[in-house]
């Protein structure tokens, strides 16, 4: 889902052979919201917490 595919296929585990790098991201799924605005609150705060608590 979005560019974190793309920079994982085409840059690895290193951002120009340098900089190491690793993303949080949602798993995938064939629907692109949860469908639930409370399971949507939980799965962000999740994302957001192991963003800035890493």
């Amino acid at each position: 889902m979005g560019a974190w595919r793309f920079f994982r296929i085409h840059f690895g585990e290193k951002l120009l052979d340098r900089f190491p790098f690793s993303g949080v991201c949602r798993q995938s799924a064939a629907s692109p919201a949860t469908g639930s605005k409370k399971s949507h609150d939980m799965e962000q705060n999740e994302l957001l917490s192991t963003a800035f608590n890493s």
